[in-house]
């Protein structure tokens, strides 16, 4: 047999790896390395490919595909700085646990340290942003190293299914020609060899918590949430804690929101009632599912918690004990259904008195919260804050929301409504970057085909324009509400906004002065520029009723949620201080 035979017994055995392990959607960023690859790859019928040129938004496209379909996706590019463009992306999927399973390829060993062109140092690129990085041989096709090829293939993808979820990496030495022999296939009697029948280890998980857990459930508690849920493990925490009467809290990607508009102890404005935590009652209990929400109040409240009177417990599947803030005694490797299932077998059919003192306490504050927002949001003239409230608001059933780091996902945490309709909020959340925006959310919306409303400021949509072309070539149903200030909002509420504007305009508002109308008219996608309540939504129906990407733009200035901020918690506070009177 020639080299190309070679090459291409050794990557169809990688291939049926990837198949056998249910690898079915690959990303190709195509190359001139991964030529042999990325042609076995695209011509195999039981594999959807999508090319994105860009190996940046690839990544990201890859990483909304895996989010959406919750189990690995492939990833390709060639050798140099292609690989390196793959790692924001990667490291936003190791930290938000998604599996991917990223397929570099690399010059051969002869071609390092001599200068050659296009050749850089990839093995273990990625570092520890990946659970598992492995060299790969050079293509042979003995029967040891055929087994060999097929198995790292198959490995890496449980490795990556496995958890915690995450993405794993091999990288690939190919010698030219690159071109593989497109008549080969395996035989009947290599993938017979391949077949490996794996039986994943049985969760010996108790049925039910210890019976003595009954008074721990009657004590007065809090459930905090964090991480993307699914919309019924919402519901399942939504149960426990109307059982409990406890107060419970979550920021937008855990989809509490959602479907919590029966549950009167949701502090759906938690940001406005722990702005102030002097006065806030001590919880025996708090129960901690996964990270902790975007709302940095809350985070100082249980940081301020005191170990000898409050028990702070941390249920995590995937075992990563995601606590940044060191303060949970014990670890619970359970799923959020097993646990809340479990529980329902010990929680007393009526609430003791005590504990129905405790969550009418926190259902007051909820209320008086929910007024603060809602009068202020009322005299609002139609500005960022005002069309994130309507879009939340907005969108249906069977259809989906993106909301953008920064500013996005705090209006839409802050201001926003318990939804009347139960729909899937998304975001990236692992390092909350603003890169990759576009391209994730092309990803989710390319596995779930229905419509997406992607909620974004004008420097997140700036970094990753390039991923508009993906939505615009596989003709994706997006609604991209652009939020432009012309500014780095978020930083109008830190303190860097006490900086003089010589320091500060430039190292943070940094205006992009762009025409965003000629952005889209660049990638073909119709354009909405609203100034009103009416306009923004006959455009938001306009769009629900197209079948391509739509481009929303809601111009504003970065000052106006500020205020509209500022007043609120003034106008909360002002209406506590009448309670209590």
């Amino acid at each position: 047999m020639n080299h190309q035979q070679v090459m291409t017994e050794y990557l169809l055995a990688f291939i049926e790896g990837l198949k056998q392990a249910e690898i079915k959607e690959v990303v190709i960023s195509p190359g001139s390395r991964s030529t042999p690859l990325a042609l076995l790859l695209h011509r195999d019928k039981e594999l959807t490919c999508y090319v994105d040129v860009d190996e940046r938004s690839a990544a990201f496209f890859a990483l909304g595909l895996a989010k959406a379909k919750r189990k690995a996706v492939a990833l390709l590019c060639t050798s140099g700085t292609a690989a390196a463009n793959f790692y924001p992306a990667i490291c936003e999927a190791y930290e938000a646990q998604v599996p991917l399973v990223v397929l570099t390829t690399d010059r051969p060993p002869e071609l390092h340290q001599v200068q050659a062109p296009q050749t850089m140092s990839q093995n273990q690129l990625y570092a520890d942003h990946v659970k598992q990085s492995n060299q790969m041989a050079l293509p042979e096709n003995s029967p040891n190293l055929l087994r060999y090829s097929y198995w790292q293939a198959y490995q890496l993808t449980l490795t990556a299914n496995r958890l915690p979820q995450g993405p794993v990496h091999a990288n690939f030495p190919l010698r030219e020609p690159l071109l593989p022999d497109l008549t080969l296939a395996l035989t009947k009697e290599q993938q017979q060899t391949f077949t490996t029948h794996y039986l994943p280890m049985v969760d010996a998980m108790i049925a039910h918590l210890p019976t003595e857990w009954h008074q721990f459930f009657s004590q007065k508690g809090m459930i905090v949430v964090g991480g993307e849920c699914t919309l019924q493990e919402a519901r399942y925490l939504h149960e426990l804690s109307q059982s409990l009467a406890w107060p419970l809290i979550g920021d937008p990607l855990t989809q509490l929101a959602n479907v919590g508009i029966d549950n009167p102890y949701y502090l759906k404005q938690a940001d406005v009632i722990f702005q102030e935590t002097n006065d806030l009652p001590t919880p025996e209990i708090v129960l901690r599912f996964g990270k902790l929400p975007v709302t940095k109040n809350v985070m100082l409240y249980l940081q301020k918690l005191s170990s000898l009177t409050t028990c702070q417990i941390l249920i995590d599947e995937s075992q990563s004990w995601p606590d940044p803030l060191h303060i949970c005694q014990y670890l619970l490797p359970w799923s959020i259904a097993a646990f809340t299932q479990a529980a329902k077998t010990l929680v007393a059919q009526s609430v003791h008195s005590l504990q129905q003192t405790w969550g009418n306490f926190w259902q007051q504050r909820q209320l008086l919260a929910n007024q603060a927002v809602s009068y202020h949001l009322a005299k609002q003239s139609f500005d960022d804050s005002k069309a994130s409230v309507l879009l939340a608001a907005f969108v249906n059933e069977n259809e989906h929301l993106f909301v953008s780091n920064s500013n996005a996902i705090r209006l839409v945490d802050r201001l926003a409504e318990v939804a009347k309709q139960s729909y899937q909020t998304w975001g990236n959340r692992g390092v909350n970057g603003i890169d990759g925006i576009i391209s994730t959310v092309a990803g989710i919306a390319s596995a779930t085909q229905q419509r997406l409303y992607l909620l974004v400021g004008d420097l997140t949509l700036f970094h990753d324009m390039n991923g508009l072309q993906m939505i615009q070539k596989y003709q994706l149903p997006v609604t991209i509400v652009l939020l432009n200030n012309n500014s780095g909002g978020i930083f109008s509420f830190l303190s860097q906004r006490q900086l003089a504007p010589s320091d500060f305009d430039p190292l943070f508002a940094t205006a992009l002065d762009l025409s965003f109308e000629k952005v889209a008219q660049l990638y073909q996608i119709p354009y909405y520029q609203v100034a009103s309540e009416q306009t923004f939504l006959t455009a938001l129906a306009q769009s629900r009723d197209s079948r391509q990407a739509t481009f929303i733009e809601v111009k504003s200035t970065a000052d106006l949620p500020v205020a509209l901020w500022q007043d609120i918690l003034a106008t909360y506070q002002q209406n506590l201080l009448k309670v209590k009177e």
